[in-house]
């Protein structure tokens, strides 16, 4: 466990704080119960005789405006005073950073999917008759929220139906159906009230794609088309997520012509701007070759020998990277083949990026984008064509190992800017096996660095792309 003042910046401490103000209300209201604290000796030498060193104590009653003042500095971002404020205990005072922080459990990456399709049902139901959907749009689709379990699985399935309004008088209205599949703990924290002020960077987020031109026109095409459409909008990265990495579609039908064709909207979304978009695990020469034949298109076959002289893991990670920088360094620092080199970095990088179906065509034919939402700003990545772009620059190598295992990292970097193109890069876990005895698990992943970003991210907010099919 860790205590609260561990956690240092305010979008960590949102995420907490829903789920911490639950268990102190509990805490004091009928018979109560006992709540952990952690002691640090630093902090609690600057406290004097008033305050209790006991590590599970009895709150008070009656302290909800302390809560609630606790809220606000926290919301406000002043987490120092937050954290030291006091609480009343039957044993005295404590401070409230020395409190156990919470187990929230939610991925937020898959919470922020849920927190994207309502703002799109945002957008498709009230959003047709006013320039802007609003957070207040989104918090009321995913208050709507009532999930039923899926039977045998740890997740469950909201279905949210809705009507809109059309501009043709007499025609009816439009029907907008929201299907939300999420594991069960991420969908509870989706659709908890207290957690409100912790999605509140992806809802605005969100709101910047929803509110996009491209999505406003589709919007204004079924609102005027004098006819009844049905809107889905599915965001499920669980059922399928073998056969595709489309985590929110949206699709339009209606009975004169069915399904429309050409609703560009298929997200891939992130939360807080993931810099890992490709992985491959393990640490046998079959695994690293695999990771280095899609990354440069070299699989690195005469190292394998030496590789396998290697008697621990970390060694045989840094002789392969070693020998993978050697062969990238050279071509790109040999006129002739620089070029080439750029192409196949560039080509690794859409493999991996097509893995996830990011910017390339899924296999059901659909173009996928990959949206980041990462304070308040969705990014848009396009990986399509990315080999093309990059042969344009000039690109640098660099290695070093780091770390208490020495485990070793390659750099690409534009040579002119400075900027990191991708980072390959080894990192190690510690596990434990079934009968108890740790291991080390190796992983080999591939990260964007700023000047990828650069080249093929753009914000929603200046995408002006149109829908292709119109009234």
């Amino acid at each position: 466990m860790a205590r609260l003042d561990a956690t240092t910046n305010k979008q960590g401490a949102l995420k907490f704080m829903g789920r911490l103000i639950e268990d102190l209300a509990s805490a004091t209201s009928g018979g109560g119960k006992n709540i952990s604290r952690e002691n640090n000796n630093d902090k609690d030498a600057k406290l004097d005789q008033r305050y209790s060193r006991r590590q599970s104590v009895r709150l008070s009653a009656n302290q909800e405006g302390v809560f609630q003042q606790f809220s606000n500095l926290i919301v406000a971002g002043n987490l120092t005073q937050a954290y030291n404020l006091d609480l009343q205990t039957t044993q005295g005072l404590i401070k409230f950073g020395s409190l156990s922080k919470p187990s929230v459990g939610a991925n937020y990456g898959n919470v922020a999917e849920g927190v994207f399709a309502a703002a799109l049902a945002a957008r498709f139901t009230g959003g047709r008759t006013k320039r802007d959907t609003t957070a207040y749009d989104v918090y009321n689709i995913i208050s709507q929220i009532s999930p039923s379990p899926i039977p045998g699985k740890k997740s469950s399935k909201a279905v949210i139906q809705t009507s809109a309004p059309n501009a043709v008088a007499g025609v009816g209205n439009d029907t907008i159906i929201t299907e939300i599949t999420l594991a069960q703990v991420n969908m509870e924290f989706l659709r908890n009230p207290s957690n409100r002020e912790a999605l509140l960077d992806y809802v605005i987020a969100a709101l910047t794609y929803a509110n996009r031109e491209s999505v406003r026109q589709w919007v204004r095409t079924i609102y005027t088309n004098g006819r009844r459409d049905t809107v889905k909008i599915m965001a499920d990265g669980l059922t399928n997520e073998r056969t595709t990495k489309i985590d929110v579609k949206v699709s339009i039908t209606n009975k004169e012509q069915g399904q429309l064709k050409g609703v560009n909207i298929n997200a891939s979304v992130k939360a807080d701007d993931v810099k890992q978009f490709g992985q491959v695990s393990g640490e046998d020469f079959s695994s690293v070759s695999r990771f280095f034949t899609t990354a440069i298109g070299d699989g690195l076959v005469s190292e394998s020998a030496a590789f396998e002289t290697e008697s621990k893991g970390p060694a045989k990670m840094r002789k392969i990277y070693k020998a993978a920088d050697i062969i990238i360094d050279n071509n790109l620092n040999n006129d002739v083949t620089s070029k080439d080199m750029a192409l196949k970095i560039g080509t690794g990088i859409s493999r991996f990026a097509t893995q996830d179906n990011a910017g390339v065509v899924d296999p059901s034919g659909d173009t996928v984008e990959l949206i980041n939402l990462s304070k308040g700003e969705a990014t848009i990545y396009n990986f399509q064509n990315v080999a093309q772009k990059l042969s344009e620059y000039k690109l640098i190598s660099e290695y070093k190992t780091s770390g208490a295992n020495d485990l070793p990292t390659i750099t690409i970097r534009e040579s002119e800017s400075n900027k990191v193109v991708v980072y390959f890069r080894s990192k190690v876990e510690n596990k434990i096996d079934k009968n108890g005895v740790p291991y080390l698990y190796y992983r080999n992943y591939i990260e964007k660095g700023q000047f990828l970003t650069e080249l093929i991210g753009q914000s929603a907010l200046n995408n002006n792309v149109t829908s292709s099919w119109t009234i």
